[in-house]
């Protein structure tokens, strides 16, 4: 959860910095400003597929572990079950 909400909080800073790239780019002049401007474009779009790997790692790491408690619940589960019903000869008659 932490790195979905450090990922939310890039993302509003990202969206802030791709506005003052794209400002600086339509103001460039000469071939190097404009070359600046895409390379720059260019990184941040490589810092958003990164965010966006950390974020699929993380959820599939908490489906992991949650698919992981639910078995460890279930065996669990049926251990208590079994150790309940017992062998069915807790009753002998005399």
């Amino acid at each position: 959860m932490s790195v979905q909400s450090q990922v939310v909080a890039n993302v509003a800073s990202d969206a802030r910095t791709l506005e003052v790239l794209a400002t600086r780019s339509q103001g460039a002049e000469g071939a190097l400003a404009a070359q600046q401007a895409t390379n720059q474009l260019l990184a941040l779009t490589a810092k958003q597929q990164f965010q966006i790997q950390n974020l699929m790692a993380a959820q599939y790491r908490a489906e992991t572990m949650e698919a992981a408690r639910r078995t460890q619940a279930q065996t669990d589960a049926q251990a208590t079950t079994k150790r309940f019903l017992g062998t069915g000869h807790a009753y002998t008659p005399q």
